[in-house]
């Protein structure tokens, strides 16, 4: 893929016209926010609106004619990402903003969505009706767990996407530059407490309070990855270790919060025990 950032590179018209053709190419729109990191990473977020502004379009048809605003909003998480990348130099921040923006996403999909998921509702419900010994859940419980689940997979996807398009530069501008920043990728023990926060959040109140908890998660394996190598490592030092206890602490918090202050703050039909 070296040869189409060479060529995407070369000008804006070649940009545009790669970001518009792969958005309009089905399951591929994830190459098309690559190519518009890539623009936004090397020349900034004043080269890159213009291609946001052509490449949207067809984006823009597919919501209107199908429903489906995935591509819109994988552009548009992209763009933000790597115009945070570009400031911050910082992979930490990028996982933490694109927690927040799983969070956000799941209001703004009803909106934008509801057709898309009212047929996802219904595919789910036909497929456990035809189970025999198993209970349909409610309409209203399938439709939030997929909102949920769309919205995660969307920011993990502009995560991926922005993560070629890194690649892409470093390939073209920096060889290896990718590859340290991987290896020097840590989450500041604030990061930490604030995605543990998330979880403690989701899973102590339950309900529509969980995509906090499931928004977080992503966010805290990538880092965890590394783990391996840290121990086989000799530099040891307390800021990896933080980023492993942290979570895990959060993990046993939430189950006495839920436990003991639970019923105080949540809905006995949303919040189900199991102690």
């Amino acid at each position: 893929m070296s040869g189409l950032a060479k060529w995407v590179m070369k000008k804006r018209l070649n940009a545009i016209i790669g970001v518009m053709l792969f958005t309009l190419i089905p399951m591929m729109f994830w190459l098309a926010a690559a190519i518009l990191g890539l623009v936004v990473l090397r020349k900034g977020v004043k080269e890159g609106i213009p291609v946001l502004a052509w490449g949207c379009l067809p984006a823009l048809v597919l919501w209107a004619l199908q429903g489906d605003a995935t591509a819109l909003l994988v552009l548009a998480d992209v763009m933000l990402l790597s115009y945070l990348l570009r400031s911050t130099m910082s992979w930490s921040w990028v996982l933490l903003v694109g927690s927040f923006l799983a969070v956000i996403s799941t209001l703004v999909q009803p909106l934008l969505m509801e057709n898309v998921l009212n047929l996802a509702v219904s595919l789910v419900q036909n497929v456990l009706s035809s189970e025999e010994g198993v209970e349909v859940p409610d309409r209203g419980l399938i439709f939030d767990q997929a909102v949920v689940a769309i919205s995660i997979f969307q920011v993990v996807i502009a995560v991926l996407s922005l993560f070629l398009a890194r690649k892409w530069q470093a390939g073209l501008y920096n060889p290896g530059g990718l590859r340290t920043e991987f290896h020097q990728l840590r989450l500041p023990v604030s990061f930490s407490l604030v995605l543990g926060g998330m979880i403690l959040i989701g899973e102590g109140l339950g309900g529509s309070f969980t995509v906090f908890s499931q928004a977080a998660i992503p966010a805290l394996v990538l880092p965890w990855s590394r783990f391996s190598t840290w121990y086989s490592s000799k530099k040891r030092n307390w800021g990896c270790w933080t980023n492993f206890i942290l979570p895990c602490w959060f993990f046993c918090s939430k189950c006495v919060f839920r436990k003991y202050f639970g019923h105080l703050v949540c809905d006995r039909q949303l919040c189900k025990y199991s102690f």
